[in-house]
């Protein structure tokens, strides 16, 4: 048994954007990212593909009018409508429409939660996949919330996949480790969270976006999977498999695109940059998550 997906996340679609914004952002040439995604997430056939919120550029910081909100969501649909594999969507915070904080629009071209949504995606495999500003405006709060809502979901859904012998992975737009970069995306009520996920065996990793660098770090028999934006540098997604024996194994692969790499990385000091796309064990590596060696074997 094995499962191969791929991960992206934070693409930022901005059609005819003024500027880039800040770094790593690529705002200008969104249009040529977008373009170039699907191809080269269709090359390599995976069984199903998640995307980490950030579609857009809605919500606070952008000022994006609600014609070029509403031509955005019209594009990103239209482009991902070519992916050849299942594809499943969460919102970010700035996939709502900057003028009110609603989803409204996105939700009628793309699914997403309207509180978590759990999907078979492969065989004794599901996601959970969370709306975590289900009760709150993103555009105020763009971390989210992890809600009793939310919470009660999860553990429900988790009792029932062990139950099943199925192991979960659990999509959320920010990260959760409160302990490191305090107070820069990290999901409020963080805590309750990792509770949740350390008393629930089923839960075999977490995936998030939001802050734009790569990231992985084992908590006790689990991962939490970080990943870069596709908007800028390292300009690039994640490929993932699950084995059987309970290895995880991930590549992160980068655009065909070397001028906007280029210029990109240019924005940026090389310390920065490093930090956008972390060390190469974030990157590509093979780690053995417990959990899932115990429910699929």
């Amino acid at each position: 048994m094995a499962a191969d997906f791929v991960f992206l996340t934070d693409t930022h679609h901005y059609p005819d954007a003024p500027e880039d914004f800040g770094a790593p952002k690529m705002l200008t040439r969104s249009r040529e990212v977008l373009d170039a995604i699907v191809p080269a997430v269709n090359e390599l056939g995976p069984d199903f593909i998640v995307h980490g919120g950030d579609l857009l550029c809605g919500g606070g910081s952008f000022d994006l009018p609600r014609e070029t909100y509403l031509r955005s969501v019209d594009e990103v649909s239209a482009a991902f409508s070519g992916f050849r594999s299942p594809s499943y969507y969460i919102p970010g915070n700035h996939d709502c429409d900057a003028q009110d904080g609603s989803f409204e629009a996105l939700a009628r071209k793309i699914k997403i939660p309207v509180v978590l949504d759990v999907v078979g995606a492969a065989p004794r495999l599901r996601l959970a996949l969370a709306n975590i500003y289900h009760r709150g405006n993103p555009i105020e709060d763009g971390n989210g919330t992890w809600t009793d809502d939310l919470d009660a979901a999860l553990r429900g859904a988790a009792d029932e996949a062990l139950a099943d012998r199925c192991a979960i992975i659990l999509i959320i737009h920010t990260w959760l480790i409160t302990d490191y970069e305090i107070g820069r995306g990290t999901i409020n009520n963080a805590d309750r969270l990792l509770n949740t996920i350390s008393s629930h065996p089923a839960v075999v990793a977490v995936f998030t976006g939001h802050r734009h660098l790569n990231r992985i770090q084992a908590i006790r028999d689990f991962l939490v999977v970080d990943t870069a934006c596709l908007i800028g540098f390292p300009l690039g997604f994640r490929r993932v498999r699950l084995n059987e024996d309970g290895m995880f194994t991930t590549t992160f692969c980068q655009l065909d695109l070397p001028e906007v790499l280029q210029d990109s990385y240019a924005r940026s000091s090389p310390e920065a940059n490093n930090r956008w796309q972390g060390e190469l064990h974030d990157r590509d590596t093979e780690i053995l998550i417990p959990r899932l060696k115990d429910i699929w074997s």
